[in-house]
């Protein structure tokens, strides 16, 4: 699946303005957008990398944290680029990357493809910015933000020493179909062996399972070289520290329909053991958490622009879907459980210090 198209259509078009740039420089994101957000309301707030504050400065906006693009370029050697074909920015290196389009009228940004409500990237004043909390979850970097000195402390994050690769799912497509089906696998000197076999098995076994449903789909027939029928998936590491690893996969498919449909799916390993964590064993450390979520959960999810024919929250699911990030615990449902198509996958955040007692520590007894 194409990393940029899906979700955004006509904005990739209204990004050639900078057709032919390949290395970005900063005049380049300064220039970008013909429609622009001012920071004349918008407090400066300092950054610090390494201990060396830096000349350049991150915004406050709608009460976020938000950090220049040239910054992570110039300062934190964060690579930058650009590319002419797909008409995106691409920042990062590794297996995280963040894709950026600035159109006429609007910025968009995903993670290899994943978009989530965390990832509202800006173009204010002519400079790219992304939020603090994308950074510290997808691109390595810990974040800490000094509400009284005004200040983000940026320092590269300590991560699990392993290997994050991916691999593809061989599928024949052809005019009627598109398969493009991957996953992650790691790999690590220092992981037990059984354990690396058991969480590789159980991404492999999602990327299969998408790719089985695809055929069936294939074999019941409908798919036309007009209209053909499409199966894809992108992943990206939400977080990787401390012995534990939490993954995004992501799957598409189109099926001749007004639109496609996309589920998110989190999983959560201990690397110790692959153990494939449920959040009751990341949240260990509050046994009243289901308290907490089912009573604020049912405020949220009841609060959507559902109306009638949706469902009203009951309760957590003994298999709740989520996932892991530096910032906390993000809980998933699924397309049309609770919303309208248009609102997108809902899913909430929740930090840890709203989850777990003061001093508790999440992942309790599952770190290495």
């Amino acid at each position: 699946m194409n990393k940029h198209t899906k979700k955004w259509g006509s904005a990739l078009l209204a990004a050639g303005i900078l057709a032919g740039v390949t290395v970005v420089p900063v005049s380049y994101i300064e220039a970008a957008s013909t429609k622009q957000l001012t920071t004349s309301q918008q407090p400066a707030i300092s950054i610090q990398w390494n201990g060396k504050t830096l000349a350049i400065k991150g915004i406050q906006f709608n009460g976020n944290t938000l950090l220049p693009v040239a910054a992570l370029r110039d300062s934190l050697g964060i690579p930058v680029s650009y590319d002419t074909k797909e008409a995106a920015y691409t920042v990062g290196s590794g297996y995280n990357k963040l894709y950026i389009v600035v159109s006429s009228s609007d910025t968009y940004g995903n993670v290899n493809g994943i978009s989530t409500r965390s990832m509202d990237v800006k173009m204010i004043a002519g400079k790219l910015y992304i939020p603090m909390s994308l950074l510290k979850d997808y691109l390595g970097i810990d974040a800490q933000w000094n509400a009284a000195q005004k200040t983000v402390t940026l320092n590269k994050s300590q991560q699990n020493p392993i290997t994050i690769a991916y691999q593809t799912l061989p599928a024949s497509s052809n005019a009627k179909v598109s398969y493009k089906i991957k996953y992650p696998q790691i790999s690590g000197s220092q992981l037990n062996p059984e354990a690396q076999q058991a969480i590789n098995n159980v991404l492999k076994k999602h990327a299969e399972g998408v790719l089985a449903a695809g055929k069936k789909m294939m074999a019941e027939g409908g798919a036309t070289t007009d209209r053909p029928y499409e199966f894809g998936n992108d992943f990206a590491i939400a977080y990787n520290k401390e012995g534990i690893l939490s993954v995004i996969m992501q799957d598409y498919s189109y099926t001749g329909g007004a639109h496609g449909m996309t589920a998110r799916k989190g999983y959560t390993f201990s690397l110790a053991d692959g153990k494939l964590l449920q959040l009751s064993d990341v949240l260990k450390a509050n046994p009243n958490y289901k308290k907490f979520l089912n009573a604020d959960l049912k405020k949220k999810v009841d609060g959507l622009q559902g109306g009638e024919g949706f469902d009203k929250f009951k309760e957590l699911a003994a298999d709740q879907n989520f996932y892991v990030t530096n910032g906390g615990v993000t809980i998933v449902f699924d397309l049309y459980e609770y919303a309208p198509y248009a609102y997108g996958i809902p899913e909430f955040t929740y930090s840890f210090a709203q989850l777990l007692p003061q001093g508790g520590k999440p992942f309790a007894g599952q770190t290495q």
